[in-house]
C-alpha cells in the first residue's frame, strides 16, 4: 500500500523541481551571436584608444626633434653633392648641382599634374596624410616580413621623405617610418592639397641632375612643364620611381622608361582621365629624336675628367643611398679614382682610336686601369668621346658586356695548372675539323701542330689544343675557376666558351686577372674610399686592404700562369709585363688586358652605332679585321710606357715549391740527367718525391709546322677568334 504514494511523490517532486528550474541553455553559436556586437564595440573602443594613444606618443616622442615647416617651400634649395678624385681634384662639381627652377602649379601642365597623381597617389585628394588602405596593405606586408620595406607613402609623405628626412631618407627603419608619419599629418595641417602637389613636383627628382618638373622639361625635352602634351607628361611622371634605372639617354633605360609609361597611361585610363584610344595614341608618338637632341644638348655643356667613373660611383652610391638625398645632401664623395692615370689612359684610347679608325672603320675604346693588390679603380675610360651621342658615347663599356676572344683561354689554363697539369704538359693540337663534333676548330694559319706544351699553346694562342684542353680539364671546372675570380655574367658550359664566346664584362675581367697579378687572391673593384656628410660626418671608409681577398688559386699555379704570359707580350716593354689579346670571329670586339706585379689594365676597342638601333660592326677594313693584338694593344703599350716611364714594376717572386727542371718533350714528365738536348725542354714544376725515377724520353713526334712568334687566328666556331695578330707598328 505504500509504494505507489512514494511513486506519486518521486514524480510530484520531479515535476516541482522542473517548474523551479532555468531553461535549457543556449547554444554555443547562440553565445556567440549575441556577444559578437557587443565585442566589436568594445574591439573598436580599444583600437581608437591605442590609436589615439600611440599617435600622442608619436607626437610627445618626436615632436622636439622634428625639424619645422615653416620654412617648406618650393623656394628652398638644397647644398650640392661634390665627386673628387684621391687626390682632392674635383671630378665634376657642377654635375652634380641640382638643377631646378621654381614653378607655380598653374604652370604645370593638367598632363603632367594628372599624370603624376595617377602613378604615384591616385586618391591624393580624397585623403589626408595617409591613406589608410596602402597603409594597411603596407603594414601587413611589413609586419609579416619582418621589415618596412613595403611601399604605402602618399604625395605628402614622400615630400617629407625626399625634402625633410634628410640623412635618414634612405633607411627603413620603423623608426623613420614614425617621424614620417608624424611629419605628413603636419605638412597636411599647414598647407593646402594644390600647395603640398606644387612643392611636390618642384623637389622630386627625375635624373640627370634635374630636381623639379621643369629642370626635368628642359633636361629631357628642351621644352617647359607648360608646354608638355600628353606624351611628355606621362613619359616624364614615370620617371622618379628609379631615376637611373630608368635613364632615357642610356639604351637599356630608354627601354624600361617606355615600359614604365605604358603603366602611367594605363593608370590615367584608370582614373577617367583620358581614353584608352587616347592613351594609345600618346604612346605611339616616337619620342627618341627629341630626347637624342636633348642629350647631345646637355652632354656638350659636361665636362669631367672622368665622367663614365662619375657615372659608375653614383649608380654604386644609389644602392646604398637615396639618390635625392645623394644629389642635395651636400656629401663629399672621395673616390679612388688617380688623375694622372686618368689622364694616360684617355689619351691611350683616343690616340688609338684615331690611329686605327680610317684602316679599320673604329670609332670607340675603352680602357680600365686597377690596383690589382686592393682592387682600386685607377681609371676608367668607358669610351672614346662621352659627348659623342652618334656612337653611343654615354655607354660605358667597362662594364658593358662584350664577348672576349682568346683573352678568356687563361682561365682554362690556370684550371690545369691546378689539376695536374705544367707548363711543359703535352697538348694535342690536331684534328680540329673532326675532334669536336659539329665544332670544327681551326687556326689563323689553317695548320695543326700536333703536338705542342701547355706553354707554347697559350702563349701562340692556339685554337685546337685550347678546345682539347678545355673538354679535358672539365668545362665545369673552368667555369667554376673564372666564376670564384669574380666573372659575374652567365658563362655556356658549351666548347666555344674557352674561345671567348661568353660575353664578360671588362671591370669583372680585369678584376679576375688581378689574382693572376697578386698570386691568386680574389679581388673585387672598388670606387669609393669616404663619404661625409655636409657637416663633415664620417658616412662610410673604405681604406683600401692588400690581398685582403680569399685566395683562389695557388701560388704555384699563378706564378705558372704569370710566366708563360710574359712571353705573349710583344713587342717587349723592357720591365716584367704579363698579357693575353682576344679578339672575335667577326671583328666586333678586340682586347688586350694584362698587369704587371703592381698594376692591371685592360684595352677594347670596337665600331659602335646608334642608327637605326645601337649596335656594335664589325671593324674590317682594306687589311683584314682588327685584331687584338693589333689595336688594343698598341693603346695598352702606349699607356705602359707611359706609366712606368723613369720607372719599372718589380718582378714577381717565384714560390719556393717551383723548380726548373729538365723535362721530356714528349711526355713533360722529368728527364733522365743524360737526355739528348733535343728531346728535352726546361721548365717550371712542383717536383713530386714520390715519383718513380725518370724514364727514357724517346722520339717526340714531329709537329706538322713549327711556328716562331707568329700571329694566330681562326676558329671555326661561332662567335669568336683566338687573340694574336701581327703586330702594326
Amino acid at each position: 500500500m505504500g509504494n505507489p504514494p512514494a511513486r506519486r511523490r518521486r514524480r510530484g517532486s520531479r515535476r516541482n523541481v522542473s517548474a523551479t528550474v532555468a531553461p535549457r541553455p543556449a547554444s554555443s553559436t547562440q553565445k556567440i551571436s549575441r556577444r559578437w556586437p557587443g565585442r566589436i564595440v568594445l574591439l573598436t573602443g580599444v583600437g581608437l584608444l591605442a590609436i589615439m594613444i600611440g599617435t600622442g606618443t608619436l607626437l610627445y616622442s618626436y615632436a622636439g626633434e622634428m625639424p619645422g615647416l615653416d620654412h617648406l617651400s618650393a623656394q628652398s634649395l638644397p647644398q650640392t653633392t661634390r665627386i673628387y678624385a684621391r687626390d682632392g681634384t674635383t671630378l665634376l662639381e657642377e654635375r652634380y648641382q641640382q638643377q631646378r627652377t621654381v614653378v607655380q602649379l598653374d604652370q604645370i601642365t593638367w598632363d603632367l599634374r594628372h599624370a603624376t597623381i595617377s602613378i604615384e597617389d591616385k586618391d591624393f585628394y580624397n585623403h589626408g596624410a595617409v591613406n589608410p588602405i596602402r597603409m594597411l596593405a603596407a603594414g601587413f606586408y611589413d609586419l609579416m616580413h619582418q621589415s618596412a620595406a613595403q611601399g604605402g607613402s602618399t604625395i605628402t609623405q614622400q615630400l617629407v621623405k625626399n625634402y625633410l628626412l634628410g640623412p635618414n631618407a634612405s633607411s627603413r627603419s620603423f623608426d623613420r617610418k614614425a617621424r614620417e608619419l608624424v611629419l605628413a599629418v603636419e605638412v597636411e595641417r599647414q598647407y593646402t592639397k594644390d600647395q603640398i602637389l606644387e612643392m611636390y613636383l618642384n623637389t622630386i627628382f627625375y635624373g640627370n641632375q634635374s630636381f623639379g618638373v621643369e629642370a626635368a622639361s628642359q633636361t629631357y625635352f628642351g621644352t617647359s612643364a607648360s608646354r608638355l602634351d600628353l606624351a611628355e607628361s606621362s613619359f616624364l611622371a614615370g620617371l622618379p620611381q628609379r631615376p637611373t634605372y630608368l635613364n632615357p639617354f642610356l639604351t637599356e633605360g630608354f627601354i624600361h622608361a617606355r615600359a614604365r609609361q605604358r603603366d602611367v597611361l594605363d593608370a590615367m585610363v584608370r582614373d577617367s582621365y583620358i581614353s584608352a584610344a587616347v592613351a594609345d595614341k600618346a604612346y605611339a608618338v616616337d619620342l627618341r629624336p627629341i630626347l637624342a637632341a636633348a642629350q647631345k644638348s646637355a652632354a656638350g655643356h659636361r665636362t669631367s675628367l672622368a665622367p663614365h667613373f662619375v657615372d659608375y660611383v653614383w649608380a654604386e652610391l644609389e644602392q646604398r643611398y637615396d639618390p635625392s638625398y645623394l644629389l642635395r645632401g651636400g656629401l663629399k664623395i672621395v673616390t679612388t679614382i688617380d688623375p694622372k692615370t686618368q689622364a694616360l689612359a684617355q689619351q691611350a684610347v683616343h690616340d688609338g682610336v684615331t690611329r686605327f679608325a680610317g684602316t679599320y672603320r673604329v670609332n670607340n675604346g675603352a680602357m680600365l686601369v686597377m690596383n690589382p693588390h686592393t682592387g682600386e679603380v685607377l681609371a676608367m675610360v668607358g669610351s672614346a668621346d662621352y659627348s659623342n651621342a652618334d656612337t653611343g658615347g654615354q655607354v660605358n663599356y667597362t662594364v658593358s658586356p662584350r664577348q672576349p676572344g682568346s683573352s678568356f683561354k687563361p682561365y682554362t689554363y690556370i684550371t690545369a695548372l691546378m689539376n695536374g697539369w705544367t707548363p711543359a704538359s703535352p697538348l694535342d693540337d690536331s684534328n680540329g675539323a673532326h675532334a669536336f663534333p659539329g665544332y670544327p676548330v681551326h687556326d689563323w694559319d689553317s695548320k695543326e701542330l700536333g703536338t705542342i706544351t701547355l706553354r707554347q699553346s697559350l702563349q701562340q694562342s692556339r685554337n685546337i689544343s685550347s678546345v682539347h684542353l678545355f673538354k679535358d680539364v672539365g668545362i665545369q671546372k673552368v667555369l667554376t675557376t673564372a666564376k670564384s675570380l669574380g666573372i659575374s655574367t652567365p658563362l655556356d658550359p658549351s666548347l666555344p666558351t674557352t674561345l671567348g664566346a661568353s660575353e664578360l664584362r671588362m671591370i669583372d675581367h680585369l678584376s679576375a686577372y688581378s689574382a693572376f697579378a697578386n698570386g691568386g687572391h680574389r679581388v673585387r673593384p672598388m670606387d669609393v674610399l669616404e663619404v661625409r656628410d655636409a657637416a663633415g660626418t664620417l658616412l662610410e671608409s673604405n681604406p683600401p686592404q692588400v690581398d685582403a681577398g680569399d685566395r683562389v688559386l695557388p701560388a704555384s699555379a699563378t706564378y705558372q700562369l704569370t710566366d708563360i704570359l710574359k712571353g705573349a707580350v710583344h713587342p717587349s716593354l723592357g720591365f716584367p709585363v704579363a698579357a693575353k689579346s682576344g679578339t672575335t670571329t667577326d671583328f666586333k670586339d678586340a682586347w688586350y688586358i694584362g698587369y704587371t706585379s703592381d698594376l692591371a689594365v685592360a684595352s677594347w676597342m670596337g665600331r659602335t652605332v646608334t642608327q637605326p638601333t645601337p649596335h656594335n660592326e664589325s671593324m674590317s677594313g682594306r687589311y683584314g679585321g682588327l685584331w687584338g693584338e693589333t689595336g688594343p694593344s698598341s693603346s695598352w703599350h702606349q699607356f705602359m710606357k707611359a706609366y712606368y716611364a723613369g720607372k719599372k714594376p718589380a718582378e714577381w717572386v717565384r714560390p719556393p715549391e717551383l723548380v726548373p727542371t729538365t723535362l721530356c718533350k714528349l711526355t713533360g714528365q722529368p728527364a733522365p740527367p743524360d737526355v739528348s738536348p733535343d728531346l728535352a725542354i726546361q721548365d717550371l714544376v712542383v717536383p713530386d718525391p714520390a715519383a718513380p725515377p725518370p724514364a727514357a724520353c724517346g722520339s717526340p713526334t714531329p709537329a706538322t709546322g713549327l711556328p716562331g712568334p707568329a700571329p694566330s687566328a681562326g676558329t671555326g666556331l661561332p662567335g669568336v677568334l683566338p687573340s694574336v695578330s701581327p703586330i702594326v707598328p
